[in-house]
This record gives structure tokens, C-alpha cells and sequence, in this order.
């Protein structure tokens, strides 16, 4: 794994085994919790869930890239989030029709805001014990998402999960919610180990044909801020 800055956004990424430049991988963007927030990487590269990313690499042929968030949550960091992410779907190696989402706890949210905004980047959304702004669900009824939740969680309320599940289906979407019945909010772990979300999240590819222009729904993160920024 390799430590970089990109404007002050300190980032993780890895590489598959016999990775080449001149051949095209997907992407999987990893969102850590509030576990992982300090100034180094070493919570971030020491967390069971970016290891269990990590030991299914060589396997599935993807790069990894794991952001940190040093301070506050990843809305305050959203802006470099996004421009973190446009840069990597522009260089040559990566497809951009197969990039996926997914994080979990602070970083569930962090998804669930960061597809809100750029739905079209994506191929797949995969948030664990988060939540967003249900009023932006329109956002999201082309985007593949499964989300999970644990019904013990004494951290997020699972209503979160299940509030913007219910928000994009009931606009057409395509939300697939699994509920934990006897787990917390560290459920997180068991989606991780379970190879057949991987097999979800890397099943599916962008269209093509999708407008990647700046997505309009950005703007209600304020104009303003974004100019300024």
C-alpha cells in the first residue's frame, strides 16, 4: 500500500498482484469510520476492514483506494473528496465504467453522500450502518445499492439505513437492504468477510452512455462553497 496527498487529502492505494499501467482495473473506493480519524494512516492501514479489502485483491483484480479522514466527518471533506475521486477515474489503468462505493459507519454516511452527489460515477454503492438526506433520493434510483444495517446498533440507529432505503425505492430505485438481527453496529466485519458481496459490488458497470459532467445535485452543498474552495 502506498501513502499520498492529494491536496491535503491523505490517501492509501493499492495495486493487484502484476498490476500494468497499459490494462484497465476497477476501483473500490473504501470510507472508513470515525475508528480511523487522526493525522497518520496507521488506525486506517491496522482496521480489520481494509484488511479483509486488501486480502481479496490479487483475487479480484481491483485497485484499492482508502481515503483519510483526519478531522471532523467526510462532508466536511467532501469537496477534495470528489476531486480525489475525478482524478482517479480519469487515469489510464482504471475503468471508469466499473467504479465502486462502499464504507462503513462514518464512512457508510460518507457514501451515502458522495453517490447522492455523483450518481453517475459509479457502477455500485455499498453503505454500511449509515444514512443521508432522503430528500436527495432521486439521486439515486439508477445506482445499484445494497446496504446493511445491524438492528443492535447502539451507534447509528438502523432507521438510517432503512430511511433511505425506503426513499429510493419508493422513487423507483434499486435499494437491496439486509438486516443484521443479532448484530451491532460492528456488522461491518461480516459484510467484509462475505465473499458474496464482492461478488455483488463488482458485478456491475456503468453505462457508457451516462452524462459525466458535473452532476447538478452537487449545489446543495452550496455553490458558494464549492467556488471558494
Amino acid at each position: 500500500m502506498e501513502e499520498k496527498n492529494f491536496e491535503g487529502l491523505t490517501y492509501l492505494i493499492s495495486y493487484p498482484k502484476g498490476f500494468r499501467e497499459d490494462q484497465k482495473y476497477p476501483l473500490v473506493i473504501l470510507l472508513h469510520g470515525a475508528g480511523s480519524r487522526e493525522e497518520t494512516t496507521e488506525s486506517l492501514r491496522n482496521h480489520g476492514c481494509l484488511k479483509r479489502i486488501l486480502n481479496r485483491q490479487d483475487e479480484r483484480n481491483y485497485v484499492l483506494l482508502a481515503p483519510l479522514c483526519k478531522r471532523g466527518t467526510w462532508n466536511e471533506w467532501m469537496l477534495l473528496l470528489v476531486r480525489l475521486v475525478e482524478k482517479y477515474r480519469g487515469v489510464s489503468y482504471i475503468d471508469e465504467t466499473r467504479v465502486h462505493l462502499t464504507g462503513y459507519s462514518m464512512g457508510g454516511y460518507g457514501t451515502w453522500a458522495l453517490a447522492t452527489l455523483y450518481p453517475n460515477w459509479f457502477a455500485s454503492a455499498m453503505p454500511i450502518c449509515g444514512g443521508g438526506i432522503g430528500g436527495f433520493a432521486m439521486n439515486l434510483v439508477n445506482l445499484p445499492i445494497r446496504a446493511f444495517h445491524g438492528i443492535c446498533d447502539q451507534v447509528v440507529d438502523p432507521a438510517e439505513s432503512l430511511k433511505m432505503a425506503k426513499a429510493v425505492n419508493l422513487r423507483g430505485g434499486h435499494v437491496e437492504l439486509i438486516l443484521f438481527p443479532e448484530l451491532g453496529h460492528n456488522c461491518f466485519h461480516t459484510v467484509y468477510s462475505d465473499e458474496k458481496n464482492y461478488d455483488w459490488l463488482l458485478s456491475f458497470t456503468a453505462s457508457q452512455d451516462k452524462d459525466l459532467t458535473e452532476d447538478p445535485s452537487l449545489f446543495h452543498y452550496g455553490k458558494k462553497n464549492r467556488e471558494n474552495h
